[in-house]
């Protein structure tokens, strides 16, 4: 028996047709653990009981969560001031109360051409922060004109991302066949256009920005709409993958081969991302979006920043801190409190929604095995200290979200304590 690590490469796929072998990757309708065991088997047909491999393959992505984006007009500053609303609506003061008036109002308030001359059963989407429960989000709010004045229709909860809509000025932009038929195709590649448009769009993006785009897309057959998400990765925008790198882990008992449902993780740009899209308190007066003070989580340098002095002790123009709280505990308790919130929160909250948004399908057992998530991240502190810490997780109950405990920190370093 031995304990192996081994990634699938394309023979590996292809021993199974269809979709497998077309996409050299696994989804959520052909998992992984159906077909892996088989792979093991044939691979490594000398090892017995005892065994174990961590696997590493390609999943499609079906459903993206950036396909859940919202797509519309985005509330400035100006709109609120108008409002008298502060910069977030809450559940008790919902923004149906206010945008009707300025849809009806004083629609001039709004850089949006659709209200100025709008026809019956004409909708526009409205998004919005909103804070619930001391965390913030976006939500989006579709609005109807019924002939005589806009009303409310829906709400849409916690999208992920705001998305840019491409225009007719977008497609003439490009001139020829894009411009001529409004719409990209398989001759004239979106990845060919779109990443010029972003550095046009976004000039000052820094590497780890993210932009989703909604585009006209020409199979040979028909136009649909088609959603892709984009990241600036320092020097060009990229069109991100829907093919995602897992891990899993396979043990050998005594029928073979199985899936052993504890998964490990390091945390990419990306996760750092979603964690600062949840931060209940942004990033405050800071120029750019990737960073949020609660958490402390940086897309950027993919890491937690926990510097005290650096960064989580920084003051606002008007000399208040950007996250009192934290202050509060600082000066009445002491450094070591404060650092204690800041692993607390990273821990019991952060990387707790993380799990939620990545494995909302999440169980406390897989066919009789408890599930364990060790999700391992960077700290960046004080004195350009650099630690790597891993979080142990259980999954304590099945739903939407899921529910996760915190069970353990340890450290790949024994002198970081």
């Amino acid at each position: 028996n031995e304990h192996l690590e081994y990634t699938l490469t394309e023979a590996d796929y292809g021993r199974f047709e269809g979709f497998i072998a077309d996409y050299n990757a696994f989804s959520d309708s052909f998992p992984s653990m159906d077909y892996i065991p088989e792979i093991l088997k044939v691979r490594f047909p000398t090892l017995k009981e005892g065994s174990s491999a961590m696997v590493t393959y390609n999943n499609f992505l079906l459903h993206p969560y950036w396909w859940d984006s919202g797509f519309g007009y985005e509330l400035t500053e100006e709109n609120y001031h108008w409002m008298g609303t502060g910069m977030y609506f809450t559940p008790e003061n919902p923004a149906k109360n206010h945008v009707t008036d300025l849809l009806n109002i004083n629609p001039d308030n709004l850089d949006l051409d659709e209200v100025e001359d709008p026809e019956e059963e004409d909708q526009i989407n409205i998004i919005y922060n909103f804070r619930a429960e001391g965390e913030e989000f976006l939500y989006l709010d579709t609005y109807e004109f019924n002939g005589d004045e806009w009303i409310w229709v829906e709400t849409t909860d916690d999208i992920p991302y705001v998305g840019y809509e491409f225009k007719e000025e977008d497609y003439e932009s490009f001139g020829g066949a894009v411009a001529n038929y409004q719409n990209f195709s398989e001759d004239y590649p979106p990845e060919n256009y779109i990443p010029v448009f972003l550095r046009n769009y976004k000039p000052y993006a820094t590497e780890g920005a993210v932009q989703v785009v909604k585009y006209r897309y020409y199979d040979g057959e028909e136009t649909t709409d088609v959603i892709d998400k984009f990241y600036y990765d320092g020097s060009a925008w990229k069109k991100q993958s829907y093919v995602e790198e897992r891990t899993e882990q396979y043990v050998y008992g005594e029928l073979g081969w199985a899936f052993d449902p504890t998964v490990r993780y390091t945390m990419r740009s990306d996760d750092y991302m979603y964690i600062t899209s949840q931060d209940p308190i942004g990033q405050q007066e800071l120029p750019w979006d990737d960073f949020g003070y609660y958490y402390g989580a940086s897309a950027y340098y993919s890491n937690f920043d926990i510097r005290l002095v650096g960064r989580r002790l920084d003051k606002l123009e008007s000399g208040e801190y950007a996250d009192p709280e934290l202050a509060e505990i600082y000066d009445n308790e002491g450094r070591e409190a404060a650092m204690d919130e800041m692993m607390r929160r990273i821990v019991e909250e952060g990387i707790i929604k993380l799990l939620q948004h990545r494995y909302p399908d999440a169980t406390p057992e897989v066919e009789g095995i408890a599930a364990h998530f060790f999700i391992s991240f960077e700290t960046f502190g004080d004195n350009w200290v650099r630690t790597y810490p891993t979080a142990e997780y259980v999954c304590t109950e099945a739903g939407d979200p899921p529910q996760f405990e915190f069970k353990e920190l340890t450290y790949d370093d024994d002198d970081n304590d």
